[in-house]
């Protein structure tokens, strides 16, 4: 009996290894759920980030077509309002077409102007009767001369004198030695009562002190127009009888004044033929002659 162990502390000493082993396994049981739940966290955490991501594109989807339709809204409003644009446009070039306008010239005008053919170069003495014939004015007319010279004849200037006489006697101002202080305190003072100032060489020098308030009216003396002379007495007598000045415009036009309509016919011819000489005929690319208020004749250079 005393060799042989008693049953009771068996299982007392089976127990006792049995407890270190059934820590173990609840020890290992925890570690696990707590592995387990730590895992299943990450993967929420994960899903949670892709759902937001997602969420997040969505709107980012969203906020695009929501910016694209407001672009093609924005182009078809601003379509719509040039269409509507143009209409108005048209509309109202239709309505400027139905408004009756006004006769550019007067009845007179447009009666007379049908007795000269247009794009025909006549014969002087033809187109001196068809100047009386289409004068409208209820005043005396002048007639004027318009020569075109062309591109090979520029800046031309110059005096002649119409063997017809002038339009009317011009007041000439002579300007010597004697008077030139005068005329200039007068002219500065604002007085100009003249329509040819001429001048002796020796007096240009203070007239150079006018020359911004002449020049632009075409009054300061010039030896190209002959209003520059040694001899101021006999210079100004021709401006007095028939004298004129020419000069070509910004168009290489020369204008001029050639006579009263009443003038005679002989004397008017006079005037023109003496105003074609002053140029080369093959650099005059066209002439006209008209009255004041009416209808211009081209006339035949020759």
């Amino acid at each position: 009996m005393c060799g042989r162990p008693s049953t009771s502390s068996g299982r007392l000493n089976h127990r006792k290894t049995q407890m270190p082993e059934k820590k173990k396994e609840t020890k290992a049981k925890k570690v696990a759920e707590t592995k387990e739940k730590k895992i299943v966290s990450e993967v929420v955490d994960m899903e949670s980030e892709k759902y937001e991501k997602e969420l997040l594109r969505e709107a980012e989807e969203r906020e695009k077509e929501r910016k694209e339709l407001e672009e093609i809204e924005k182009k078809e409003a601003k379509a719509e309002a040039k269409e509507a644009e143009k209409e108005q446009k048209e509309i109202k070039k239709a309505e400027k077409h139905n408004i009756r306008r006004k006769p550019r010239h007067g009845k007179k005008y447009r009666a007379v102007v049908e007795k000269i053919e247009a794009g025909k170069e006549y014969e002087l003495d033809e187109a001196i009767e068809l100047l009386r014939e289409t004068a409208v004015s209820k005043f005396e007319a002048t007639i004027e001369m318009h020569i075109k010279l062309n591109k090979k004849l520029e800046n031309v200037r110059g005096t002649m004198t119409l063997p017809g006489g002038a339009v009317k006697e011009k007041k000439v101002l002579e300007v010597t030695e004697k008077n030139i202080d005068e005329v200039v305190a007068k002219v500065k003072s604002g007085k100009i009562d003249f329509d040819v100032m001429v001048a002796h060489p020796k007096v240009m020098p203070k007239l150079a002190a006018l020359a911004k308030t002449l020049g632009p009216k075409g009054l300061m003396p010039n030896p190209k127009s002959g209003t520059v002379s040694e001899d101021v007495s006999e210079a100004a007598q021709e401006f007095r009888g028939g004298r004129v000045e020419y000069k070509a415009d910004k168009s290489n036009i020369v204008h001029l004044a050639i006579a009263k309509a009443k003038t005679d016919n002989e004397k008017i011819k006079q005037n023109i033929e003496v105003i074609l000489s002053q140029f080369p005929t093959m650099r005059i690319d066209s002439a006209y002659l008209a009255t004041t208020m009416g209808p211009s004749v081209r006339i035949k250079i020759k």
